[in-house]
């Protein structure tokens, strides 16, 4: 038979799951792409296309890499090849769709190799059906072509240890995790066991060639990022300096470590794009009283919080460790802004689908068992592996994200229980029973719900990102909607209260408001005033025009007057008649800097500015002045 043929019956079951998970990840990606997530990037999304525009155009910052540059620099070469910047966060969407189809056929290659052709097809189905994979892949993140990186590189060692004399699948392996490194630094210690396991499996003389060309291969490719970063900063280093502080804030005194928590309240802006940093960066001052200026002296410090509290209080250390291990092996998706449940529950094509980790942690530890028994040498490699990346997520977060490569594994491993249910029939009582006994303590461990492990809290932070997504996109109904179902979990959420403010008054400016909503808006406006004083001026103002609009003239009036010469506010003084003779001149010295605000350009009488005018549409200021003209003096 010619080696086409042949090569197409071994990867016939390769190639069909591949063509499962396409079709089925495109099927939902049709559906996102016409909701708010779907058509406007948010907080790790829009911070790798900014990146990568910022790669495009040569205008990195002078400092170190926040966030791991990998996958920005990726979409940066799409954009070298000719997509647009307005259409690569929808080429990002669909590449994660095309390599979902290839870590289906990554995983299914895995089982043919472990057990066959049968599990090969069943691994692969279970791979590219599974809800959660389909989930990320749709995404503009990191997780999903590291996560190819990572199955190109267990591919390359399954095919090292049938070769262990073998150079270059050692080296392909290497490269691979390294790569998955640098699109996500959690994949280190993946790549950080692959030398060690070169030495000691290699069996040759030659043991050194193996392990050495592992170093190497991951070493070289650190190096070039570390080179880049130098050239950009003159700061030479491979992982981005957001670690130290995600170290210590999933293992302070208080946390869970099942996703990342915000502990102070942020300015909207910050809050919007990484508030995790500036967390970081206003949290270090309290505590030094020094500017966060030296990175390297901010990220020992944080590394010396999370030392000193481990060596000062081990048992409470060790007892957040057992618990996180608890939520990683639960079947609860950990999550604290773009929750799996949330969505699934919203997307008809996840909706009805029945898998989940927990399906895919007791067939993968059936599977392991009979891979365990088939062919003890590899099963202890892979045990090797997955406790390096489940020691890497325990670290820091028990986030559905950080478990995607256990996940794969287990695809992999589940393959073999699918395709030969009965393959324990002839063992021993005692290993039956011990399997049993591992059945039975997966199952409850994944499908239990110990100390609030299945928390829904971060519902509110899933509601006020859609709510946030869908102001960006225009579509103000939902915007209200999703502020509102926020604000019925956490009353006080200061960003559900600022967008609910927003929402319903662009739906007043639209002539879309719902009069059966006033009230509430009116209820979320007086809530937003009791907010700081400095937070949002620009939203004090409208919040007050809910006052006015209930009667509350004078109320209203008072709340302008307060806000002194904040330029909205002496605008809507000026349009509701509350002229006083320093209005207008206030009001004119503030327009000498602030041309460009409606609210101004309306007050003072000046002619709209060219409807081309992203800052100031004519449409805007149309609607603005039919609101005002309703409000009257």
């Amino acid at each position: 038979m010619t080696p086409g043929p042949t090569l197409l019956l071994r990867h016939w079951p390769a190639a069909l799951c591949a063509a499962v998970a396409f079709a089925y990840t495109c099927g939902h990606l049709g559906w996102y792409l016409d909701t708010p997530l779907g058509s406007v990037p948010v907080l790790d999304e829009r911070e790798n296309l900014d990146l990568a525009e910022a790669i495009v155009s040569a205008r990195l910052p002078a400092e170190p890499f926040y966030r791991a540059p990998g996958y920005a620099l990726a979409l940066a070469g799409l954009r070298c090849l000719g997509v647009p910047a307005g259409g690569l966060f929808a080429t990002a969407l669909l590449l994660g769709a095309g390599l979902h189809a290839l870590n289906a056929a990554l995983v299914a290659s895995l089982a043919r190799r472990w057990f066959g052709h049968a599990a090969a097809l069943s691994a692969g189905l279970l791979a590219a059906l599974h809800p959660v994979f389909v989930h990320f892949s749709t995404q503009a993140l990191d997780a999903t072509p590291a996560l190819t990186f990572f199955l190109l590189g267990l591919n390359s060692l399954d095919i090292a240890l049938a070769c262990p004399g073998a150079i270059s699948p050692w080296i392909s392996a290497s490269l691979c995790w390294a790569a998955a490194t640098l699109l996500r630094p959690n994949y280190l210690l993946v790549w950080a066991v692959l030398p060690p396991l070169a030495f000691i499996l290699s069996g040759t003389p030659r043991w050194r060639r193996p392990a050495a060309g592992a170093a190497l291969a991951g070493v070289a490719l650190f190096a070039a990022s570390a080179l880049w970063q130098w050239r950009i900063c003159s700061d030479a280093g491979f992982l981005p300096w957001q670690g130290a502080y995600n170290l210590w804030a999933a293992n302070q005194p208080g946390a869970h470590g099942r996703y990342y928590v915000q502990r102070v309240s942020l300015p909207p802006d910050a809050a919007r794009t990484n508030p995790a940093r500036a967390e970081s960066l206003v949290l270090y001052q309290r505590e030094t009283g020094l500017l966060p200026t030296d990175i390297a002296v901010m990220n020992a410090h944080w590394r010396g919080r999370f030392l000193a509290h481990v060596t000062g209080h081990p048992g409470q250390w060790l007892s957040l460790l057992a618990r996180k291990i608890y939520a990683l092996l639960n079947n609860w998706e950990q999550y604290n802004n773009k929750t799996f449940a949330f969505h699934q529950a919203r997307s008809p094509w996840l909706l009805p689908n029945p898998l989940s980790w927990g399906v895919l942690l007791i067939l993968g530890v059936a599977g392991a068992a009979r891979l365990a028994s088939a062919s003890p040498g590899v099963a202890r490699v892979l045990a090797v592996v997955a406790g390096a990346c489940a020691l890497s997520i325990v670290l820091f977060f028990a986030s559905a994200r950080f478990r995607l490569p256990l996940a794969a594994l287990l695809a992999a491993l589940s393959g073999g229980a699918v395709a030969a249910p009965g393959f324990w029939r002839h063992w021993p009582a005692k290993r039956k029973l011990m399997l049993s006994g591992s059945l039975l303590l997966a199952a409850t461990g994944t499908f239990s719900n110990i100390g609030g492990v299945r928390d829904r809290a971060p519902f509110v932070q899933d509601h006020t990102l859609l709510a946030r997504a869908a102001e960006t996109a225009g579509d103000n109904a939902t915007a209200w909607r999703e502020a509102q179902s926020a604000l019925d979990l956490q009353p006080t959420h200061p960003d559900a209260l600022r967008l609910a403010v927003t929402a319903y008054f662009n739906q007043l400016l639209a002539g879309a408001a719902t009069a059966a909503d006033e009230p509430r808006w009116l209820e979320t406006c007086r809530r937003l005033l009791t907010q700081p004083t400095d937070d949002a001026p620009e939203l004090r103002v409208l919040a007050a025009l809910a006052i006015w609009r209930s009667g509350d003239q004078a109320g209203a009036r008072q709340i302008w007057r307060d806000m002194g010469d904040f330029p909205d506010a002496l605008a809507v003084r000026r349009l509701v008649g509350d002229c006083t003779e320093m209005v207008l001149p206030s009001l004119r010295s503030a327009a000498a800097t602030t041309r460009r605000r409606p609210l101004v350009r309306l007050a003072l009488g000046w002619p709209e500015e060219n409807s081309s005018s992203a800052s100031n549409p004519t449409e805007e200021n149309r609607l603005k002045k039919r609101l005002f003209d309703r409000l009257g003096p």
